[in-house]
């Protein structure tokens, strides 16, 4: 429960192939929904078939300058600074930032003016993109669609700074570009995710996605006291440390870590039914209760 995919059920019906001209009429609305949905007109959009980490490696590995790592320390932040190096060409001198805009490893938010590249993936569309020349988010998340569809964005005056390579490649941003002019992809398309993903565009409201992360957090950071939070505690994940709970109830709502050897747990804060967050609040409560009062930690069945 409370995991970085959000809950989701959706019947779908394909009847046609991602050759089809069906598939191709749907990949063009969804680019344009979007563009229209988020403001990003000025941004050509690509879809990556896989995870976001996916497409954050195809725009590193395909641009034609020194890109720099900024931020907070963080597991992605470590990531993407191993990328830079395996695909780092000494011979660019232009030199770009890379930002982590959430590292959620930390729940902590990077602030800069326009980077080069922004890796979206855990923030988008909960904080504002800074107007990086190239981002990378997902259908997942904060979205709230299936996982599996990585998305790039690409401004339209930054094509320059990708590498002129013709070499097909699933990791070449040319090679998609290419055949995303014919509303394709290089690949065996996942037919059933673009056509869940256009459900979830039309669908999908910022306003609602914001009140539900604070309106979460701050149930959550009712019951956790402030000290054992790591980052920030008004955030699309909230991440604290395991001595903050019992590990029974950490067990019975499964949370984010209890099968790793981390010293944290993480909550996301709009992946779940509004009534689980609740119900875990009542829970982490009524032990803090039982606790003060020298009885065993109980937690009641719900």
């Amino acid at each position: 429960m409370f995991g970085p995919n959000t809950i989701i059920s959706d019947n779908l019906n394909i009847s046609y192939s991602h050759r089809d001209k069906r598939f191709f009429d749907l990949y063009k609305e969804v680019q344009e929904l979007f563009q229209t949905k988020f403001d990003l007109k000025n941004y050509d959009i690509i879809f990556i078939p896989g995870s976001a980490t996916v497409g954050m490696e195809a725009v590193i590995s395909s641009l034609n300058c020194k890109i720099v790592p900024v931020g907070k320390e963080g597991k992605f932040y470590r990531r993407w600074v191993e990328l830079v190096n395996k695909y780092k060409n000494k011979k660019f001198t232009f030199e770009g930032e890379l930002s982590v805009r959430l590292e959620t490893s930390t729940s902590s938010v990077n602030i800069f003016k326009r980077p080069l590249v922004l890796d979206a993936i855990s923030s988008f569309p909960f904080y504002d993109l800074r107007k990086p020349k190239f981002f990378v988010t997902c259908s997942n998340k904060l979205l709230g669609g299936f996982p599996g569809l990585s998305i790039v964005g690409i401004r339209k005056d930054s094509h320059h700074l990708i590498k002129e390579d013709n070499t097909f490649s699933y990791l070449n941003l040319n090679t998609y570009l290419e055949y995303s002019k014919n509303n394709q992809l290089p690949t065996t398309a996942p037919t059933h995710l673009f056509e869940s993903f256009k459900r979830t565009l039309i669908n999908f409201d910022i306003i609602k996605l914001r009140e539900r992360i604070y309106r979460n957090s701050d149930i959550i950071r009712k019951v956790i006291p402030k000290k054992f939070f790591i980052g920030n505690v008004i955030c699309p994940v909230l991440t604290f440390k395991k001595e903050a709970i019992s590990e029974q109830i950490a067990k019975k709502y499964e949370l984010y870590g209890i099968n790793s050897s981390s010293d944290y747990y993480q909550i996301f804060t709009y992946s779940d039914y509004d009534i689980n967050y609740i119900n875990f609040a009542k829970d982490v409560q009524e032990t803090k209760q039982l606790d003060s009062q020298g009885n065993p930690p109980t937690i009641l069945q719900r």
